[in-house]
């Protein structure tokens, strides 16, 4: 049996191909390339868009378009070559890695959610713009099917005001009783008090 003897600089150039080979491998399983085309489905999820010390990260915002690049794809792997982006078009995996689904291929759809969450400061804001433009119809009968599509995507107005406690102030039962044992008791103690001038003796 014939063992060759590797030189350091061999070493190198085989590990190097091997993890080449890993990443192409890897790639190929990968649903989307370079190009292609998924959408966001959560605000605030952090994407990094580059690799090294420079690299830069991108927040996503609800119903956003996101270009693939092969930079995106090489800084979404992990030490072992994996990339979360091999969870995109398969829901039930995303709801097992992070419990919900984040992502999904292709353009967003027409009327996909473009806020975080019902009730953000981003739900908040575009559903009181899209109110103000339905009263701004001239026509009842389109100011009326404006607003009931405000309704429709929207849902119900915020609340306006919210109720902080209702647990009673113990000062003020506290004052009640006083108040009422007073007045039970009668007066217990009446002075008088006159003002008395200089040099004249009452």
């Amino acid at each position: 049996m014939t063992h060759t003897i590797e030189t350091p600089r061999e070493r190198l150039d085989r590990l190097r191909a091997e993890v080449a080979d890993r990443k192409q491998a890897a790639s190929a399983e990968l649903p989307v390339r370079p190009a292609d085309t998924f959408h966001a489905l959560k605000t605030g999820v952090t994407i990094s868009v580059g690799n090294g010390f420079m690299s830069t990260a991108h927040i996503t915002k609800a119903g956003e378009n996101i270009i693939v690049t092969q930079n995106m794809i090489d800084a979404s792997r992990d030490t072992f070559g994996n990339s979360w982006m091999s969870l995109l078009g398969d829901d039930a995996a995303q709801i097992e890695r992070w419990g919900e689904v984040r992502f999904r291929l292709g353009r967003a759809p027409e009327g996909t959610p473009t806020w975080g969450a019902v009730g953000d400061s981003d739900w908040r804001e575009q559903r009181e713009d899209a109110r103000k433009a339905a009263w701004a119809e001239a026509d009842p009968e389109r100011r009326a099917a404006a607003l009931q599509t405000v309704h429709e995507r929207f849902g119900p107005a915020p609340l306006t005001s919210t109720i902080i406690s209702s647990t009673p102030d113990p000062s003020i039962a506290a004052a009640e009783a006083q108040q009422e044992a007073l007045a039970k008791g009668g007066v217990r103690h009446v002075s008088h008090y006159v003002a008395q001038e200089p040099g004249v003796k009452r």
